[in-house]
């Protein structure tokens, strides 16, 4: 994937066999010249907040489902352009190991991959407070203002995409996850001017006997999304 509007790179390439070796080598310097910029930006200022919750309504013995809390991305660019985004995570490291969330794709499914679960901060005794899972809103995902289809690539967009299914929108903590919007039955990105990904937020805790908390404790999740230029 081209992450920049200007990329450069060098290749050598060695002419001639083992058995007759050449003296020259070719460099080439290449890149895209591009007037196209896309800005991402996130409804209620990218706050999906859960509010007050109430300790004395929580499970001191078992996983307490939060529910869901719904918050728009939006994908604006100044041409036509080919842009994929990925999502990373702010607080590695305060996953609650094992943590299942609920309701976490378009299909309703639970999931407690580390992939797809993301910390929600610890609290003031180094407890670690839940998980939270990510996925796009599949029916109500459109692009230049028609329904379209979300892609899936990972690492690299060299090697394809695929259709989404499920809507569940990974982190990178073991590779990097892209995606993107098609046509309706295509695997080819879409040139967009704008793109509105409708996503939904699902979170859980821990139990109380485990958090053992007497304060108020923020829930402390975040991540970072970033534009790739194809």
């Amino acid at each position: 994937m081209k992450k920049t509007l200007l990329l450069s790179a060098l290749s050598l390439a060695l002419l001639g066999s083992a058995a007759h070796a050449a003296d020259t080598a070719t460099l080439k310097v290449a890149g895209r010249l591009t007037n196209a910029a896309c800005t991402p930006t996130m409804s209620d200022a990218g706050v999906a907040d859960y509010g007050k919750i109430y300790l004395g309504n929580l499970s001191a013995t078992a996983t307490n489902q939060l529910g869901q809390k719904n918050i728009t991305l939006t994908l604006s660019c100044t041409a036509a352009t080919k842009v994929a985004w990925r999502f990373t995570e702010n607080r590695p490291g305060t996953r609650a190991f094992g943590i299942e969330v609920a309701n976490a794709d378009v299909a309703g499914a639970s999931t407690s991959a580390s992939t797809r679960t993301n910390g929600f901060g610890k609290t003031a005794g180094g407890v670690k407070i839940g998980g939270w899972a990510l996925y796009v809103d599949l029916p109500n995902l459109k692009a230049n203002g028609e329904a379209v289809d979300l892609l899936e690539g990972n690492n690299t967009i060299e090697r394809g995409w695929t259709k989404s299914t499920t809507g569940a929108v990974k982190n990178d903590a073991g590779d990097e996850f892209w995606y993107s919007t098609a046509t309706t039955g295509s695997v080819a990105p879409l040139a967009i001017t704008e793109a509105v990904f409708p996503l939904v937020v699902s979170a859980a805790v821990v139990d109380t006997a485990t958090l053992a908390i007497t304060d108020d404790t923020p829930l402390d999740g975040e991540a970072t999304i970033t534009l790739g230029y194809l």
